[in-house]
């Protein structure tokens, strides 16, 4: 039987943060030489203190987290700081801009293309890093891909490896601040401009940095399958980070009363903004469009905003779009949906056909 303090160990994942949950009989904040501590233990067992430092004033929680990264130790908590928040579902928002015509829409409604070369564009605003961020990003990369030269040499389990390992850590958390601090100051100013309404591309991330599949000849011999191009291609998409800007864009459009929604992302690069058509030569390359149909030129990436704009207009005045968490789909009542039903029987009924004409 096990006795003491804690319970049953527990597996724990192999990404798992290490976090320890704590309850406020079991610490205390105090404040020396103007100084913040966190004193953890009751009064039978001391554990120890930590320092600390808060980038707001807070009241006590009545519980919170500690983990350990990087040789440093990291405090979060929640508390209830007594402001109501009447935040609407998007359901409540969709039923409200319902009853809005198409040009008071167009006026609030901003399409947000996010990409690599310029990781955000919505309407006529650019958002990119900065010049020093860019500097500080590339600085990182070329210290990784060194420090991991270093360590592949190095023995395992020696106390050198780890230092390595740990500066390697430090350097790729350089990275990750630098992409949360764009996702913030971008988000911010969006929340903060006229738009009451963004709508995002519903991108499938993971599916798109996949590694691509090996290719083989007739002859069972491997061929170029462009992993290599296709690995740069992944690391520029993560390096934006393209999830934490709509993440924080959505917690924050909440706390402002405006709406987030999603769209389908198919063609969106390819599809006139002005005349509606659709065909892969209209991407003359990465930054111009030019539509092989009405001869519309525009920049690429303000193309697609628009495009993700106008989609968006047309699913929220439809009376038939389905809504799934916040995206908007034409697969509901009144749209077209096809399901693994259909589809076979639509498959079924096509292979009875051939074979009735085989016959005739």
């Amino acid at each position: 039987s096990i006795k003491g303090l804690c319970g049953r160990p527990k597996r724990k994942k192999k990404t798992d943060k290490g976090s320890i949950y704590l309850t406020s009989d079991l610490f205390e904040f105090r404040t020396e030489n103007k100084k913040r501590k966190l004193f953890i233990g009751g009064k039978k067992f001391n554990i120890g203190s930590l320092n600390f430092k808060a980038h707001a004033d807070f009241n006590e929680p009545k519980s919170l987290y500690i983990r350990k990264e990087r040789g440093q130790y990291f405090i979060s908590f929640c508390y209830e700081d007594g402001l109501e928040q009447d935040s609407f579902t998007p359901k409540e928002h969709l039923d409200y801009l319902r009853g809005m015509t198409t040009e008071h829409l167009q006026k609030t409604v901003v399409g947000i293309d996010r990409g690599v070369t310029i990781p955000v564009h919505a309407g006529h605003e650019q958002f990119d890093f900065s010049k020093e961020q860019k500097n500080h990003l590339s600085k990182a990369d070329r210290y990784i891909k060194r420090l991991q030269k270093k360590l592949a040499r190095q023995e395992k389990g020696s106390n050198r490896r780890a230092k390595t390992k740990h500066r390697i850590a430090v350097h790729h958390a350089k990275k990750a601040n630098i992409r949360k601090d764009f996702a913030h100051k971008t988000s911010h100013a969006l929340v903060n401009g006229f738009g009451k309404v963004f709508v995002f591309e519903k991108l499938n991330t993971k599916q798109m940095t996949k590694k691509p599949k090996p290719k083989k000849d007739e002859s069972g011999r491997f061929i170029p399958n462009k992993a290599k191009a296709k690995a740069g291609l992944n690391r520029a998409i993560l390096n934006v980070g393209w999830h934490k800007i709509a993440t924080f864009l959505k917690y924050k459009a909440a706390k402002s009363g405006k709406a987030v929604f999603t769209v389908n992302a198919s063609y969106t690069s390819q599809e006139c903004a002005s005349c509606g058509h659709t065909h892969p030569d209209n991407r003359k390359s990465q930054e111009k469009f030019k539509c092989v149909s009405c001869g519309y030129s525009d920049n690429a990436d303000h193309n697609a905003s628009i495009v993700i704009k106008n989609r968006a207009i047309k699913l929220i005045l439809d009376s038939g779009t389905l809504l799934d968490d916040n995206y908007l789909s034409s697969s509901g009542r009144g749209g077209i949906r096809k399901t693994k039903k259909s589809v076979k029987a639509l498959s079924r009924i096509a292979s009875e056909t051939s074979k009735e004409k085989c016959a005739t």
